[in-house]
């Protein structure tokens, strides 16, 4: 084979390659209309600089999709998690494959800053308010290994479950079961695989503005305007 056949082989093979890569965004559904602005509410350092929004993008105005599951609605997360959930269940998705989730559904994710050997959260302040934690208790597994859950003691006492030594949270910003708008939020949250790794299936190059943090005396918190939605 000559030089400008392989040339133009090259070239068919990069193009197909790139046509694959951008279906198979599209169809993660990889592009959100907003970038994360609140450093507090993804778990960054103080000192961390905002992403700035992106100038060429209008805010949804939609009206978010009404969900059929009892219990959610447009407060998103903030009014069913952060509450010790009675099962933990290895769920299949259409998009994002093996997860884990509580028994009803809501996605749980993992934080790169957090630490596995030994574990320990990362996450508290504003950042456990828009991400609370997966409170431990005597929890029914399905489809988990038991010898890959653990807890962990966190700054204010309580126990926070650990699955292969990292720490489990919800996401305020989900606004139903079956939601995975904290994916890749921050290039540091991420839904959590069954064997505690993280899910990186799908990831959202420009996800959602995480929620603002809830005042301590609010009960809910709706998540930010224009942050699209992921479901399974």
């Amino acid at each position: 084979m000559n030089s400008s056949i392989r040339s133009v082989t090259t070239r068919s093979a990069l193009a197909a390659a790139g046509l694959l890569t951008a279906l198979a965004l599209t169809a993660c559904g990889s592009t959100y209309s907003g970038a994360p602005q609140n450093a507090a509410a993804t778990g960054a350092p103080k000192t961390a600089q905002a992403v700035p929004p992106a100038a060429d993008v209008a805010p949804e105005t939609a009206e978010p999709e009404a969900s059929s599951t009892e219990g959610a609605g447009d407060a998103g997360a903030a009014q069913d998690v952060g509450k010790k959930p009675t099962t933990l269940k290895r769920t299949r998705t259409k998009k994002m494959g093996d997860v884990v989730t509580d028994e009803k559904g809501w996605i749980l994710y993992r934080f790169d800053n957090d630490k596995a050997k030994p574990p320990k959260s990362n996450c508290d302040g504003d950042c456990a308010k828009v991400w609370p934690p997966v409170t431990a208790g005597d929890q029914e597994l399905e489809g988990l290994d038991a010898e890959k859950i653990g807890t962990v003691t966190r700054s204010d006492g309580t126990k926070q479950v650990t699955l292969g030594g990292w720490p489990l949270y919800y996401y305020l910003g989900d606004k139903k079961p079956g939601d995975w708008t904290g994916q890749n939020v921050g290039k540091v949250w991420f839904a959590v695989s069954p064997d505690g790794t993280k899910n990186v299936t799908c990831l959202p190059e420009n996800p959602p503005a995480p929620p603002k943090p809830p005042a301590d005396d609010a009960a809910d918190a709706s998540p930010a305007a224009g942050d699209g939605g992921y479901t399974y």
